[in-house]
């Protein structure tokens, strides 16, 4: 009877995991999580999606520069691929044991989630008494919109092809009635950086953004060109320009800077101080960013026929040091006699508020499920 009891008993134990969950309890809630665990060479990991599900995390892997980044409670680690180095607000952290790709799936070492983390987070989570104590997750859904009507006042942006037309003019009302539809028909708020004929630097129209928690920035803004005959739209977002064509419109619309904010010691200021920032805000929101241009270009362009020139990137003065996903639209040459028309015209203006409209709502269904 013994022996059969002691088999049981062995039997059991053998059922029974090795290692255990992490279970984790909200400071002043009723309701608990738990985050599964495994183990890989006798050392226990869990996989790091499951940070999205217990605290709202978002996880981007960037496999070009082999890094794995993670947002949570608004701050942003960088972990290197097959190492145990966290990156954080300068910061080197080694949690002893390397990141680990199994079948397309990254887990981090248990030790991760109960050392490092209440370590480096102290007024966001304690683990005590085999419980990771948490504050509530940050909602990581898109709420607050900020769209940046490019140019104003004594800036008039680019002027049109019969001269009498002025981007600044054209971007302000394309922005107001934006606003006007995106919060009539989505649950967000929807912020300008200038709701009139005023001027307002480049690198206060991002302060702005930041400074109002905004989820998401759109700038918008007319091209131009030296020949009448170029035509069509194109979305940016934020990197070195790769093409001679980036490169010029990315001297247009940063010339603001030279020409009403102080010449070449402001442009000084911006290349030294802002792409630190950029370098900064905006790694973290690639990805994001991207997706955003590539559904913006595709509805711009389906919408209005216009020719399409293509999802591109460069080095915005505007987009430096946005903490969000954030764009540059060119909607069109407003230097050609059509497009002119077009940009200037009511029914035009309907189909790119229509895009636009349309790509947010896309691109938030998408960011607030992840």
């Amino acid at each position: 009877m013994h022996k059969f009891v002691n088999f049981l008993l062995l039997l059991f134990y053998i059922a029974i995991p090795l290692w255990s969950d992490v279970i984790v309890e909200y400071k002043d809630q009723n309701f608990q999580d738990e985050i599964r665990t495994t183990k890989f060479s006798d050392i226990e990991y869990f996989n790091v999606f499951e940070l999205n599900k217990a605290f709202k995390a978002k996880i981007q892997a960037d496999l070009l520069d082999q890094r794995l980044h993670i947002s949570l409670y608004e701050k942003q680690f960088t972990i290197l691929l097959d190492s145990s180095l966290l990156l954080f607000m300068g910061k080197t952290y080694n949690f002893l044991h390397p990141l680990v790709v199994e079948k397309e799936k990254y887990y981090l070492p248990k030790s991760f989630l109960i050392e490092v983390l209440p370590s480096i987070l102290p007024d966001k989570m304690r683990y005590e008494k085999n419980k990771l104590i948490a504050s509530v997750p940050h909602d990581n859904s898109i709420k607050r919109i900020v769209i940046d009507p490019g140019h104003g006042g004594k800036d008039p942006g680019a002027i049109g092809f019969s001269k009498k037309s002025f981007e600044k003019n054209v971007t302000l009302q394309v922005a107001k009635d934006l606003k006007e539809k995106l919060e009539s028909n989505l649950q967000v708020e929807v912020l300008l950086t200038r709701t009139k004929d005023e001027f307002v630097s480049l690198q206060s129209r991002t302060e702005f953004a930041n400074s109002s928690e905004a989820d998401l920035f759109i700038s918008l803004h007319c091209n131009a060109h030296k020949n009448k005959k170029v035509t069509g739209i194109e979305v940016y977002y934020l990197s070195t320009a790769k093409t001679d064509e980036a490169r010029a419109v990315e001297a247009l619309e940063n010339s603001v800077v030279y020409n009403y904010e102080g010449g070449a010691d402001a442009v000084q200021q911006y290349d030294d101080l802002a792409f630190i920032l950029a370098d900064m805000a905006q790694n973290e929101h690639l990805e994001e960013s991207y997706k955003i241009s590539s559904f913006l270009q595709d509805n711009l362009v389906n919408e209005t026929k216009s020719y399409n020139r293509g999802v591109k990137q460069a080095n915005f003065y505007v987009l430096r040091g946005a903490y969000m996903p954030a764009v540059l639209i060119e909607m069109g040459f407003i230097s050609n006699h059509d497009d002119e028309k077009d940009l200037t015209s009511e029914k035009y203006q309907k189909k790119i508020i229509k895009a636009i409209f349309d790509s947010v709502k896309a691109f938030k269904y998408k960011y607030d499920k992840m």
